[in-house]
């Protein structure tokens, strides 16, 4: 009988320096972390992309009052 007996397992030794073991609630902590890290980035970019319009419009705009007022004064001059 003693054969088919289950020898106990030994306890392996604990490293006191060693990190803690990664928990399913660590990595969603972490998961939660990122999602909040690419909606503020997300955010960012958008709000860059109506800045970046706006003065794509506002450059247009100013172009074409440049010319406009070169091509007042060529046809003074002449």
């Amino acid at each position: 009988m003693e054969m088919y007996q289950q020898k106990k397992k030994q306890k392996r030794e604990v490293d006191p320096d060693a990190p803690p073991r990664p928990t399913l609630l660590g990595h969603e902590k972490e998961m939660k972390v990122w999602r909040k890290q690419f909606q503020d980035l997300a955010h960012t970019n958008t709000e860059q992309a109506i800045t970046i319009a706006t003065l794509e419009r506002k450059l247009n705009r100013l172009q074409s009052q440049v010319d406009a007022m070169t091509g007042f004064i060529n046809r003074k001059i002449k």
